[in-house]
């Protein structure tokens, strides 16, 4: 139900996956809606997203766009009339650079609606062109999910220093479910090593899954320490739902993996890494992904694919973690021996390190921060366009 003194927040969010992006900006959403706020959505109709949208009793508005014209950089388009035909839209929070030049140009003339961007990934350098500087000053505060990010967007886009926040992931630490709950019963597997990894519900297609299943076999022909693997993978939706699923089953037979691959589908991800070994990202659009800091905090050893940010985590908290090169199965078999050889100077190292990771990602911190923009980024159009 709408509370028509509130303010209107749109969320726009045109992916179908769920991953760390997904995740995090879903988690804006609930919080602004806790804290009071009218929220809405747009985002494709039939994802992932939206279907959580609705079990809170969140308005989607569907999420349709075209080319403006194929020689421009920012080329999605999507238009607000139907979000401001339900009411006067406070803030716009998006998490997609190719949209700032239809956003941008569309609240030219809403002077006291706010512009929000969460941005997760490297600026390219045509935003500095000319021709973007009226678009990049519209926005009011640029959120940067890591802040190895903060260079890079100074430099890039010129914002002042006041509109550019990092203030962690928001990552809630979360207790271990009840095994009951969980289809599969770990307790028959605790003489394994057991990785696990997430398998997003927009996955199209499983060539990142490959490379683990390679070194698995490879793995469990050594039996380092005595100990065979098994790799968990892990889903909110059911597998039978994924169209990868017919090529993923013929791989695992063809490696003979049938007995060592476990599927396991909840809606609740940390409390299957709660009981896991190691954990493996291979997602490589994303810098960090926030189930491998969930797992940290959890004083579980990661091995994550190498990027500029990863690298200075993995340096930050040194013996938390390896990296590797994406799709190099034979270097992600060779740091998943390491972990099993060195399990515990591994998990002393996550237990030294999981509260400075914990703080820098603190919930409490990401909530009371992100409320805290929203209503300075209002109160400010507001004083400098109010009517005289």
């Amino acid at each position: 139900m709408r509370n028509k003194h509130a303010r209107n927040i749109l969320y726009i969010l045109p992916s179908r996956g769920w991953n760390t992006k997904e995740r995090f900006a879903f988690r804006d959403l609930v919080q602004a809606k806790e804290h009071g706020y009218n929220v809405m959505l747009c985002t494709y109709d039939d994802s992932f997203v939206a279907k959580l949208a609705r079990k809170l009793e969140i308005e989607v508005i569907p999420y349709r766009h075209h080319f403006i014209n194929r020689f421009f950089s920012f080329h999605r388009h999507y238009s607000l009339k139907t979000a401001f035909k339900k009411g006067h839209l406070d803030i716009v929070h998006f998490y997609d650079f190719k949209l700032l030049f239809s956003l941008s140009f569309q609240l030219n003339r809403h002077h006291t609606t706010a512009l929000i961007i969460t941005q997760d990934n490297i600026i390219d350098k045509p935003l500095q062109r000319f021709w973007y500087r009226p678009l990049i000053s519209r926005i009011d505060s640029l959120i940067v999910a890591n802040k190895n990010l903060l260079q890079d967007v100074i430099g890039n886009l010129g914002l002042p220093l006041k509109k550019v926040e990092y203030f962690g992931l928001g990552i809630k630490y979360e207790e271990a479910i009840n095994p009951l709950q969980i289809a599969i019963n770990f307790e028959l597997y605790h003489d394994y090593f057991l990785a696990g990894t997430f398998i997003s519900p927009g996955l199209t297609e499983h060539s990142h899954i490959t490379p683990m299943l390679s070194a698995l076999k490879v793995i469990n022909e050594k039996s380092p320490a005595g100990k065979k693997s098994k790799l968990v993978l892990i889903s909110p939706i059911e597998f039978q739902a994924m169209p990868f699923l017919a090529n993923l089953m013929r791989d695992i037979q063809t490696n003979d993996l049938t007995e060592d691959v476990l599927f396991v589908t909840t809606q609740d991800i940390i409390g299957v890494i709660c009981r896991l070994n190691l954990w493996i990202s291979h997602t490589p659009e994303e810098l960090i992904e926030d189930y491998a800091l969930s797992a940290l905090i959890h004083e579980i050893p990661v091995i994550v694919a190498r990027n500029f940010c990863s690298k200075d985590l993995i340096e930050e908290y040194e013996g938390v973690g390896e990296t590797y090169k994406i799709f190099d199965a034979r270097e992600l078999r060779d740091k998943w021996e390491k972990i099993i050889l060195g399990q515990a100077v591994y998990r002393e190292k996550t237990r030294l390190y999981k509260f400075f990771i914990e703080r820098e990602h603190s919930y409490k911190t990401y909530k009371s921060q992100l409320m805290n923009i929203y209503s300075k980024s209002v109160q400010r159009r507001v004083r400098l366009f109010r009517k005289k």
